[in-house]
């Protein structure tokens, strides 16, 4: 026998009307304008308007709902996890983000509330983006091998040519140190272009989390002042069209043979 599969849709609205709460309360409604003698057209009223708390409150729990889940699903963010300078570039976007949500729930609805949650939402994938990139930014810097490799260069240099003037017994020893410095040599390169990649991709994440930041800045402003509506929509707007395009700029970076990778 197959078990029954957990309900986790959230309530609609549809189903709200037909519940039985929904036509209790209704029911109520008229039943108190009728003890009150209030006539049928008064009572007819506080049925319809009973009704329609319960389907209002039905719509403001499933907004809620979603919220909490689209929550949920947020990737894990740790700027701890990567070392500078991808760490502030997280925490900065991690700040944003944060502001940005805080901002939709704090907007009363209406048209600007919508395109403030459309903000949350694209910054949270900004945020995403931007996490993704910064590990992979982590992983491409070299950190303290670049200085190691440069030094033991150095070294087996010097000693090329403290022994450039030696007789021809210290020839095998002169070729290994030859064979030492080309292999050296190239992975000082490779780690160069490794340095360079990152620090591009760095410098693409930084706009990207300035547009971030511009965005909350934006959203903030807004709330606190609001001017026209429209006005109002198209500075939003434009700004959201900003982050987008940081986004793209910043993913082209990040990918295998773009501006800032490998060929």
């Amino acid at each position: 026998m197959l078990d029954k599969r957990p309900d986790n849709r959230l309530p609609s609205v549809a189903r709200a009307a037909a519940s039985p709460s929904a036509i209790v309360a209704a029911g109520a409604g008229v039943a108190v304008g009728e003890a009150a003698h209030l006539g049928l057209p008064v009572a007819a009223a506080l049925g319809v308007a009973a009704y329609g708390a319960r389907l209002g409150w039905a719509y403001m729990r499933r907004r809620s709902l979603r919220r909490s889940r689209a929550l949920r699903r947020e990737a894990r963010v740790d700027p701890w996890a990567v070392p500078e300078p991808w760490r502030s570039l997280t925490a900065r976007a991690l700040r944003a983000r944060a502001q940005l949500q805080q901002f939709a729930r704090d907007c009363p609805p209406g048209p600007l509330a919508d395109q403030v949650s459309r903000a949350g939402a694209m910054a949270a994938a900004a945020v995403e983006e931007q996490w993704g990139m910064a590990r992979t930014g982590a992983s491409l810097a070299p950190g303290d091998r670049l200085q190691q490799v440069a030094s033991a260069l150095e070294d087996v240099q010097s000693a090329l040519g403290a022994g450039a003037g030696a007789g021809a017994g210290a020839r095998p020893d002169r070729t290994a140190l030859q064979g030492r410095e080309e292999l050296l040599a190239a992975e000082l390169r490779s780690l160069h272009g490794a340095q360079q990649a990152a620090d591009e991709l760095s410098g693409r994440l930084s706009a990207l989390v300035e547009e971030l930041e511009q965005l909350a800045t934006m959203c903030g402003r807004l709330l606190a002042s609001p001017g026209p509506a429209a006005e109002a929509l198209d500075a939003l707007t434009s700004a959201v069209g900003s982050l987008v395009s940081a986004m793209d700029e910043a993913r082209r970076e990040s990918r295998p043979g773009g501006p800032g990778g490998p060929g």
